[in-house]
């Protein structure tokens, strides 16, 4: 191996910073993009001033619905697994909203699950859903596979009559539950903000010599190391793994053909990693005014179911208090005319307060179309992305198969231009007119 590859000097003092005796280990992740993408939508003005630190991607793979595996304990909890798939997406994508306005990442990228190369993933699953009630259990994980917070959980309640307030506008009854761990995912990075720079300003005073990688230098690092060995065996010892956690054992000479090389096909993953953001955000798009819709129309049913359970067993409930539940919806100012599958639900012996909740929209012959899209487009979430065409060199390549599988063959495809020191600008993926 060339000595232009590692500093030894560094190697000592990279040892010394990146111990991981005093934190968690996170699930698995990387490498497999490098995302660019950024929200500029048009929103208020950002809630923080940039930090002084490292250029950040952050990867936010699309939420675990938690959908169980028995149809028995869906019916119970009153889980629409197409709905629930078709939150897990939107959910991601307001997460990518509040974290956009909190300024802090260079890039921020909704991605099918956490092999996406990164430098700060916020990997997260629903836990609770039922319109009235979110809870969101997250967690915040590094390149390096260190995770910087044990899983937490947030809930949002809606209060009443949000709807009537808010529901022409652009905002969601849980925006507050995505500032909140868009807020707590900040608070994380400031403290580590603050040590690197500190760590720069030790680095000034001590010289070269005696200088330190910040933690958040040691994750950049590692993000590229790791997409490195990815591509080329040459880099392959320059990253350990221990458990679930990398540890750089050497660090690459910036100047290099080959790293160069590295660098300019790692920013050639981001296109694809954007075709994939962007079927995602068809898909949201599609399901949006379905998904309001039963926000909205649910509402008053889960309120209802909610606050039946303070005294009475759900038995009860589905015997007796649903009959008068429409009248509870309407004190909420969310009741719709015609819908009374509350009432129908508990004619039927329904038992169970969350199946009520899910049948007071599916069951109900005004919301047929609506059911029937989200069902559709949920069943084939993952799986629907069309094949992607190639031109390489002139020759067009077809990528096909599931949202991982293009992926995969993508990757693949930059794998061998590297390997055959092919010029990666001779890559280019085709529109639909072209």
């Amino acid at each position: 191996m060339k000595a232009t590859f590692f500093f030894s000097l560094l190697i000592v003092a990279l040892a010394v910073t990146q111990s991981t005796s005093a934190v968690s280990v996170g699930p698995r992740i990387g490498p497999t993009t490098a995302p660019q993408t950024l929200d500029l939508e048009n929103e208020e003005e950002f809630f923080k001033t940039r930090m002084h630190i490292p250029k950040l991607r952050l990867a936010i793979p699309v939420l675990d619905p938690g959908i169980p595996e028995s149809t028995q304990l869906q019916e119970e909890k009153g889980i629409w697994p197409e709905l629930r798939k078709a939150e897990a997406v939107r959910c991601a994508f307001k997460l990518k909203q509040w974290m956009h306005r909190y300024n802090q990442f260079n890039s921020i990228i909704v991605g099918a699950d956490s092999s996406i190369s990164a430098d700060i993933y916020l990997i997260g699953r629903i836990v609770e859903s039922d319109s009235e009630t979110m809870r969101i259990a997250y967690q915040v994980v590094d390149a390096r596979g260190v995770a910087w917070t044990e899983e937490r959980t947030k809930r949002h309640r809606v209060e009443i009559g949000w709807h009537e307030r808010y529901g022409s506008t652009d905002r969601d009854p849980f925006d507050p539950l995505y500032n909140k761990i868009a807020e707590d995912v900040y608070e994380e990075l400031k403290d580590r903000g603050k040590a690197h720079v500190e760590q720069l300003e030790h680095n000034e005073q001590v010289g070269p010599e005696r200088a330190r990688y910040s933690e958040l230098q040691l994750i950049t690092t590692t993000r590229d190391l790791a997409f490195a060995s990815f591509l080329s065996p040459e880099y392959n010892d320059f990253l350990t793994i221990e458990g679930s956690v990398y540890k750089i054992q050497y660090v690459p000479d910036e100047e290099s053909d080959s790293w160069r090389r590295i660098q300019t096909i790692m920013h050639r993953e981001d296109e694809f990693a954007q075709v994939i953001e962007d079927y995602y955000e068809g898909f949201r798009d599609q399901i949006e005014n379905d998904y309001t819709k039963w926000q909205t129309d649910t509402f008053p049913v889960a309120r209802d179911v909610r606050l039946s359970k303070r005294g009475r067993t759900i038995k009860a409930l589905a015997g007796a208090a649903l009959v008068v539940g429409s009248v509870a919806a309407a004190e909420d100012g969310a009741a719709k005319e015609g819908d009374r599958s509350a009432e129908n639900a508990a004619a039927a012996g329904v038992l169970a307060g969350g199946a009520l909740i899910a049948g007071a929209f599916r069951d109900n012959h005004l919301h047929k179309q609506a059911v029937e899209e989200l069902s559709e487009l949920s069943r084939s979430l993952h799986n629907s992305l069309r094949p992607t065409r190639i031109d390489l060199n002139g020759k067009v390549i077809t990528l096909t198969g599931t949202v991982q599988e293009q992926f995969g063959q993508w990757r693949s495809m930059l794998a061998d231009i590297y390997a055959q020191s092919q010029d990666s600008d001779a890559v280019t993926i085709l529109k639909d007119e072209d």
